[in-house]
């Protein structure tokens, strides 16, 4: 008896930990402890695009051209591996709007690339979320015990997050 009551406290306190460095992670990244309010209070956990092709919008049209296509590419393969994750956790997956919209001219590939930045990261940010709700859930397990609704919100900080409120209709 006396294991499990320390195997739980263990839990505990990695769980408590856990939560304690994402408020640090999510605290840095919004720029906490300023007294400015940020205007974009969205949290990007997305990789950025290694060529910056942004620099050459007006100086060289073909070459940003060329370097929005190629972003293109890198986020669809990226959105690949973000859904197949998703499906492997046995995670809600959200539409892929991006896939389906026009890429004829610049515009188009601007709109579609910032469309599939913001599905990444909401896929990106569900996939963290559902991997924190496996390892501890698999905690509880190891423990003998089960997940309680508490922890389990607590884990998912709300398991209708923001970020999927106007995604949340889901293949």
């Amino acid at each position: 008896m006396m294991f499990v009551d320390v195997i739980t406290i263990v839990i505990y306190i990695q769980l408590l930990l856990l939560l304690f460095f994402l408020i640090l992670l999510t605290m840095s990244s919004r720029g906490a402890g300023s007294s400015r309010r940020q205007r974009n209070p969205k949290v990007w956990l997305l990789p950025p695009f290694m060529y910056d092709y942004k620099s050459e919008k007006y100086s060289s049209p073909k070459d940003y051209y060329a370097g929005i296509r190629a972003e293109w590419a890198f986020r669809v393969t990226k959105q690949e591996g973000l859904y197949n994750d998703l499906r492997n956790f046995g995670a809600p997956v959200p539409h892929r709007r991006s896939l389906t919209m026009a890429r004829r001219n610049v515009s188009d590939y601007e709109k579609a690339v910032s469309r599939i930045k913001k599905e990444n990261n909401r896929m990106l940010m569900r996939r963290c979320r559902h991997f924190m709700l496996q390892l501890a859930t698999e905690m509880a397990e190891a423990s003998n015990r089960d997940l309680t609704m508490v922890e389990r919100n607590n884990v998912l900080n709300n398991e209708k997050y923001l970020s999927d409120y106007y995604m949340s209709d889901e293949e």
